[in-house]
């Protein structure tokens, strides 16, 4: 930190061309009130303004795409938007995933087989190959696992893992199309010679791992972010400044600093893939949701869930693990409070699972104009 520090000050011929740079591209230099301004942006990442004390990893832009089997993926991508995978041949994958919302849903809550409805709204799927955990309450850690969990949902597709196979074993469509491609650790091989008409090599392995090769294909289009970011990364100041304004870079030094929200919103996913609990349990009360809790079964894990994705947030209609929230500048008022910190009443004094909002939440007052500079950045994501 010192260090960092100790560089701002060393490096002060490195600004002074950020901020020519600046002046060149037409933007203005923007004074921020803790003496830092918009041109310390200017210049090498590892030279910006300090990160929070609390932060685990800065930013990061798109990476490139690792790639996929095309092969692979195109037959995943039958299989995802393919409703004969439901219980009742009504629900795919794509019900919910729609590519017009980031493969989330504009629905708060998406309506499964009957119209059911479960409580959490449906994740985004691109960059999902970056995941470590999966779910809002992680409970699986691979895409070809995450593949199971809604088809056997009750509220969601309701259909098990036979029925699915069963279900495109008697496709030759897809038995042609299995037989045409080799499986990595995990398959059998090729699952057919291409002019066998025998499916039964078929098996839910395969369905899975086809489409969890077509949701590590799907496109993560950059925004104004990461143009930015790249042109950091280039040394192209003068194209970095014209891509941010300056009130979009103080949103940026907020994000990183005041405001505290790398401590959890860092890395490429803008997450820190870690459980927190930020006090919106609704314990005891309607659209109550234990979180991870009802996986591990510990008090201390009540209320807590994977810290979402910021990318694309400006394009989303709702946020939160439910749906619930749909202003942006009323969740960093929220926020800048201190969070949600709900307090025991009655029997729930004495509650052991009574959920505790984590200390990682602190208020962070802000001015109005620093309001609007946080948010107009959380639009560039």
């Amino acid at each position: 930190m010192v260090r960092r520090f100790v560089c701002g000050v060393a490096l002060l011929g490195v600004l002074a061309g950020a901020v020519a740079a600046e002046a060149e591209s037409g933007a203005n230099v923007r004074q921020f009130a803790d003496g830092f301004s918009s041109a310390d942006y200017l210049q090498a990442q590892d030279a910006w303004p300090p990160l929070h004390p609390q932060a685990l990893d800065d930013v990061r832009a798109v990476p490139d795409s690792s790639g996929v089997d095309a092969l692979l993926a195109e037959l995943g991508e039958q299989l995802f938007f393919d409703p004969g995978l439901s219980g009742d041949g009504s629900v795919s994958c794509g019900s919910c995933h729609r590519p017009e919302q980031h493969f989330a849903d504009s629905d708060k809550l998406s309506p499964g087989v009957e119209g059911r409805l479960g409580k959490r709204t449906t994740p985004m799927l691109r960059l999902v190959e970056h995941w470590d955990v999966l779910f809002w309450d992680a409970r699986v850690d691979s895409l070809e696992a995450l593949v199971e969990q809604p088809l056997t949902a009750a509220h969601e597709m309701n259909n098990s893992t036979e029925a699915a196979v069963e279900y495109v074993r008697g496709q030759p469509r897809y038995v042609e199309q299995f037989a045409a491609v080799a499986f990595g650790d995990g398959g059998s091989g090729h699952v057919a010679e291409a002019n066998n008409t025998d499916s039964e090599d078929v098996s839910w392995w395969h369905i899975a791992r086809a489409i969890a090769e077509f949701m590590r294909s799907i496109e993560a289009p950059e925004r104004p972010f990461d143009h930015f970011m790249r042109a950091v990364a280039a040394s192209d100041y003068a194209a970095a400044a014209e891509v941010f304004t300056a009130e979009e870079i103080e949103g940026l030094h907020l994000f990183r600093g005041k405001a505290g929200c790398v401590q959890c919103h860092s890395g490429v996913l803008l997450s820190d893939q870690r459980l927190h609990n930020i006090g919106l349990t609704y314990y005891g009360r309607r659209h109550e949701d234990l979180g991870h809790y009802l996986i591990s079964g510990e008090a201390s894990d009540v209320g807590k869930f994977r810290t979402p994705s910021l990318r694309y947030l400006g394009e989303r209609s709702h946020f939160m693990h439910n749906g619930l929230f749909n202003d942006l500048l009323g969740i960093i008022r929220m926020y800048s409070h201190g969070g949600a910190r709900p307090r025991p009443r009655g029997e729930q004094v004495d509650d052991p699972l009574f959920p505790v909002t984590s200390e990682l939440l602190q208020q962070f007052p802000l001015t109005p104009d620093e309001e609007q500079a946080l948010l107009a950045f959380l639009q560039t994501l």
